[in-house]
């Protein structure tokens, strides 16, 4: 590993402290400390009646397990997520989920 991936891994834990400010919850049937947050992606408008949001997940790189891939499904506490992009980045990755539409 190089100096910076070190310097990097050493400071995961100081710029995005997941335990925290992590909560245990239930991912694809193992407990894992993760953040959650709702993030807004569409404005209603006067042409929707409702407005587009997902959810957005934080966690460990090393203790998430298997990427998925667009569309496949990452179950959160037993509810199915869409997801929509998975992102490594630097031990960290962030996972940006929706709902089926029909919900």
């Amino acid at each position: 590993m190089s100096f910076f991936k070190d310097l990097v891994a050493a400071d995961r834990d100081i710029v995005i402290n997941i335990d925290e400010f992590g909560d245990e919850h239930d991912i694809d049937g193992t407990v894992l400390k993760v953040v959650l947050e709702d993030e807004q992606i569409r404005e209603a408008d006067d042409t929707e009646a409702l407005s587009e949001s997902a959810v957005v997940m934080f966690a460990k790189t090393e203790e998430l397990g298997d990427r998925k891939m667009r569309g496949e499904t990452l179950y959160i506490d037993d509810v199915g997520y869409i997801v929509q992009k998975w992102l490594d980045e630097m031990g960290v990755t962030r996972v940006v989920l929706s709902l089926p539409e029909s919900w």
